[in-house]
């Protein structure tokens, strides 16, 4: 055959083919991008900026990487293989690597907040893709008008199946539907290829006719698959059984495997090959493939990695070299590659059995490492394929290829394979015992399978197959505000596709996940991305998956209106329970929700009142009413309170906080005479801590409608908590009943502002009821507050002039967590707490206090006070929080607002 220019030689050695190395470095290229897009995919990296890279990962992996290598090795082959040399074929790898970089440009654009309708990665990517595919058939048709066979044949369907899944999803049809088309593009090609390079099995004209046939009823069962998945997947998983299981019975594989060197290579890769690929058909035919499972998934891989890229592997010493014109030797190093793929899917496919999303993960990493294992030897070996070659000559010189009579390559096959099992069983033995070590003596417990979100779907959530899809297509836009969706609950017509544009309008990172697996990725402020969620067929939820996100009440509910019930809201409440690790019980408001009651409802008013002489000089009477009354703690959640009314300033008909007593005020030395009537249903009491008292005698319990009058002298300086103190006294003050005396001795100096905040503690229990006793005795309180409703200074800030100076007592009324008082953007020049300066005030006197010395927190167990004083100069909004931060994310937060 006569060379063209391109392929002149100088010398014995061939020029390189630079136009066609930079075609198969671009198509590498995308497969690089392809792996960083499983990745993200897989939630194992997060990059910095949202380029929605995942969305792109199947287009990337079959058009950009394996559809345009496929065009370069059959244009190459084309061109030599006939007369005029004809160079149009290289349009078809051409076009797929246009593809791929406009679908990078195009992510890239919206990731910079490009908002133009033209710019649809489906016009851009998927045109030029479409284009290739077109190109490809076309050269097949050319090969065809050459010599006519069955195996060009099938070749030609393959990429005609290409260009109608590229064709597709262009015309807007989604990539979860055409991905089997995707694959089997894929597929077929390669049934095709091997019918060509192992002619000698395949020789008969009935068998090459066979397999034909098998492979169009392959294709004819996609449109199945598409309209009436439920039938046409497992119709599809037969046809590629029964396909695969002719390709295997009669590829040579089945023998050449038992060989050393390439041979050997080649035949165990296609041996495994052959059973990923049935698996995945086996997937197909019997696993549930509602896409909220990882069935589907491991389907698709189980094709994909096992099937098309392990067969891929087998063939790369062959492939290459046709398109650099260097050789490209087998070397040990490509059983590593082979290795990785394998071990990565046996991984993944336990994380499938098991639902359990870290072996799933796992999985994924190691397919990646194999991936960038055989591109990374792929390199070596056509760098150093020269050298490589020379040295297995001198070796075969040298006649060092032998053992005690056995081959020295089929010696090291053996020690390679029997190595690689050994690993996979280990490196999976070892996953499985770290993530579960349970598991050896609970094989059967589901419990604590881990924070899969695909667990989700053990909730009862009802797969999109029992209701009838009515092709309508319902699209929302769903926002962030604080730590929670807006909206945060939607409803759609049941059988209707879901559409989510999510738009971050929040002030930090989020993502939306889905009980059935699809997510959009963390997106940045003022992002936004687009997620397909699928047909609805019963009420589902999405959340934010990221670190505490969901705990702070970032979910949103889909309800499917006109859904036939099963589970009601108690299937709801089930999947927001077991969705993530950390979300609480789900009767528990979110911090979104109680932060939306707080900004509805009045503040307690946390400013101190001057003092008032009553009736007479050095005495303070006050009337203090027990009551019994509901409280609303969140839309929808009320709660049964018992409190201390003021008789003067009752709250029964606004809606100020009804828990907490009045802060009640005196000087030291005042005589405090407070009668206090219980207006309840029960028995109460109350204990002042701001003056001594004989116990069975002021804090004996008083029955419902009688009065006590309890007298005691302010003798000392402080904050002091009252409350109840009737047995459980835990419960009685979780359920309101304790306040704050402020005394002080008239040496405070003046300042621009002065508060009190009392952190307090709810532990709620049945709707509408009082506090649950056991959770009270755990210690693990629902909402936290400050004056007796959760983040109600958020919602309305405590007010300070810039340049003024403020004083804030603050009281830890209990009746279980501390309170590590702090003011964020401040620190504090004077703290006093329980009867003594830690700095400022007489503490500058002690010489062990820096005049200078400031503090961060006013630290406060359960039952005990103090105050802060500080000066902010600039204006902004100072939150004032528990600094025991889990503490303060359930409501023991709020503002001072400096203007």
């Amino acid at each position: 055959m006569q060379d063209d220019k391109t392929t002149r030689r100088t010398g014995d050695k061939a020029a390189l083919p630079k136009a066609r190395i930079a075609l198969l470095v671009g198509a590498g290229l995308a497969a690089l991008l392809g792996l960083v897009a499983a990745l993200v995919r897989a939630d194992l990296i997060h990059p910095s900026g949202r380029v929605p890279l995942a969305d792109l990962h199947g287009g990337l992996m079959v058009y950009g990487f394996l559809g345009s290598a496929i065009g370069l090795e059959r244009a190459v082959a084309f061109r030599s293989g006939g007369p005029g040399k004809p160079r149009w074929g290289f349009l078809a790898p051409a076009m797929g690597l246009l593809g791929s970089l406009l679908g990078i440009m195009v992510l890239v654009a919206s990731a910079l907040g490009a908002q133009s309708g033209v710019l649809r990665i489906e016009l851009l990517a998927g045109i030029p893709w479409t284009l290739s595919m077109l190109a490809l058939t076309a050269v097949y048709a050319a090969i065809w008008h050459r010599q006519a066979s069955a195996e060009v044949l099938i070749q030609t369907l393959a990429s005609l199946l290409g260009l109608v899944g590229a064709a597709g999803w262009v015309a807007g049809l989604d990539s979860a539907v055409l991905s089997p088309s995707w694959l089997l593009f894929l597929v077929l090609t390669i049934v095709g290829e091997r019918v060509e390079l192992a002619r000698a099995a395949f020789s008969s004209v009935r068998l090459e006719s066979g397999i034909l046939g098998l492979s169009l009823l392959l294709v004819l069962m996609l449109p199945a698959q598409c309209m009436a998945p439920q039938v046409g997947y497992p119709l599809l998983g037969l046809s590629l059984a029964l396909l695969l299981l002719v390709m295997a019975g009669h590829d040579v594989a089945k023998t050449t495997f038992r060989h050393g060197g390439l041979p050997g290579f080649m035949g165990t890769c296609m041996m495994s090959a052959y059973g990923w690929g049935l698996l995945a058909a086996l997937i197909w035919m019997v696993a549930p493939l509602d896409s909220q499972t990882y069935w589907g998934d491991m389907a698709l891989h189980a094709l994909a990695i096992g099937f098309i890229l392990t067969m891929v592997i087998a063939h790369v010493c062959m492939i290459v070299p046709s398109v650099i014109r260097r050789p490209l030797p087998f070397h040990p190093l490509l059983w590593v590659a082979w290795g990785f793929m394998q071990a990565g899917l046996l991984i993944r496919l336990l994380g499938t059995i098991r639902l359990f999303t870290p072996m799933w993960k796992v999985g994924n990493a190691l397919n990646v490492v194999g991936m960038l294992a055989m591109m990374m030897t792929v390199v070596y070996l056509a760098a150093c394929g020269k050298r490589i070659l020379a040295s297995k000559r001198e070796h075969r010189r040298q006649g060092e290829d032998s053992v005690d009579g056995m081959p020295e390559a089929i010696v090291l096959r053996n020690d390679l394979v029997l190595t690689t099992i050994t690993v996979l069983l280990l490196v999976a033995g070892m996953v499985l015992m770290v993530i579960r070590p349970g598991l050896v003596k609970s094989a059967g417990d589901t419990s604590g399978i881990g924070n899969s979100s695909v667990h989700a779907v053990e909730s009862g959530v009802m797969p999109a197959e029992n209701v009838k899809p009515t092709g309508h297509v319902t699209q929302v836009t769903v926002g962030v505000k604080g730590m929670a969706f807006v909206p945060d609950s939607i409803t759609v017509p049941a059988g209707d596709r879901l559409v989510v544009d999510f738009r971050n309008t929040g002030d930090q990172r989020h993502d939306l996940v889905f009980a059935n697996g699809k997510e959009t990725g963390v997106v940045p402020v003022d992002g936004a991305a687009r997620i397909d969620v699928g047909v609805i067929g019963a009420d589902t939820l999405g959340w934010c998956s990221l670190a505490g996100h969901r705990q702070m009440g970032m979910e949103l509910k889909v309800r499917a209106k006109g859904a036939a019930s099963t589970a009601g809201d108690h299937h709801m409440e089930g999947m927001a329970a077991m969705g993530s690790g950390d979300v609480a019980d789900s009767s528990v408001p979110t911090a979104a929700k109680l932060k939306a009651q707080a900004e509805k409802s009045n503040p307690a008013s946390a400013a101190l009142s001057p003092l008032k002489d009553r009736n007479r000089a050095g005495a303070r009477q006050y009337v203090l009413d027990i009551k019994e009354r509901k409280e609303k703690v969140a839309p929808g959640l009320e709660r049964t309170v018992w409190s201390f009314d003021d008789a003067d300033d009752p709250r029964d008909s606004d809606s100020r906080p009804r828990a907490q007593g009045p802060v009640l005020r005196g000087h030291v030395g005042d005589t405090f005479e407070v009668t206090v009537r219980n207006k309840g249903s029960m028995s109460h009491s109350i204990d002042f801590h701001a003056g001594p008292a004989v116990p069975q005698v002021m804090m004996r319990n008083i029955e419902p409608g009688k009065d006590l009058r309890y007298t005691f002298k302010a003798e000392r300086a402080g904050i002091w908590m009252y409350h109840c103190s009737s047995e459980p006294m835990s419960n009685h003050i979780a359920n309101g009943m304790y306040g704050a005396v402020v005394v002080d001795d008239g040496t405070l100096p003046a300042v621009d502002a002065e508060y009190v905040l009392v952190q307090s503690e709810t532990y709620l229990g049945t709707k509408g009821g009082t506090a649950d006793s056991v959770k009270v005795a755990s210690m693990n309180p629902d909402i936290m507050a400050f004056n007796g409703r959760a983040f109600q200074y958020d919602a309305h800030p405590l007010g300070l002039k810039a340049g003024g100076r403020v004083r804030i007592w603050v009281l830890d009324a209990g009746p279980n967590q501390p309170l590590a008082f702090h003011v964020v953007g401040t620190q504090f020049d004077t703290v006093w707490t329980e009867g003594r300066y830690l700095i400022g005030g007489t503490a500058v006197e002690d010489p062990s206090v820096s005049a200078s010395a400031g503090a961060q927190v006013l630290p406060l167990l359960p039952a005990q006070g103090g105050f802060v004083e500080f000066r902010v100069d600039q204006p902004g909004d100072y939150p004032m929080v528990n600094h025991a931060m889990s503490l303060a994310e359930k409501g023991a937060h709020g503002l001072l607002r400096v203007s």
